[in-house]
């Protein structure tokens, strides 16, 4: 499902379509082999590591409230914007940019890192 393709100086890989994610909801995808959490919010698109760092629960399964997502194994609480754990800056997930080029919803292939 993935095809990576140049935009700007960083390489996006094709996860989905628009249609496949419905707003508040999130899709768990994979990008060169990494699972990531792909968030469509009515502000935008997001996507963050699907692996909590805790304990490995997923965040795609998580719950979405504003720009937060919580884990659905221990509650740990994640920005959607910076992968930043709310709770303090001793953990987080990577976060990777989000472009959508017509129907395509493309994720960058290398994370943007966390707070």
């Amino acid at each position: 499902m993935s095809q990576g393709q140049e935009v700007g100086s960083a390489e996006y890989v094709r996860v989905a379509s628009v249609g496949e994610v419905p707003v508040g909801e999130a899709l768990q995808v994979t990008v060169e082999g990494r699972e990531i959490a792909l968030f469509r919010l009515e502000d935008g698109w997001y996507a963050l590591d699907n692996v909590c760092p805790h304990q490995g629960g997923p965040l795609s399964e998580g719950w979405i409230e504003g720009r937060t997502v919580t884990c659905p194994w221990h509650a740990w609480c994640f920005d959607l914007g910076s992968g930043a754990l709310t709770l303090g800056p001793f953990a987080g997930v990577d976060a990777f940019d989000v472009r959508v080029e017509g129907d395509e919803v493309l994720v960058a292939a290398h994370p943007r890192g966390h707070a």
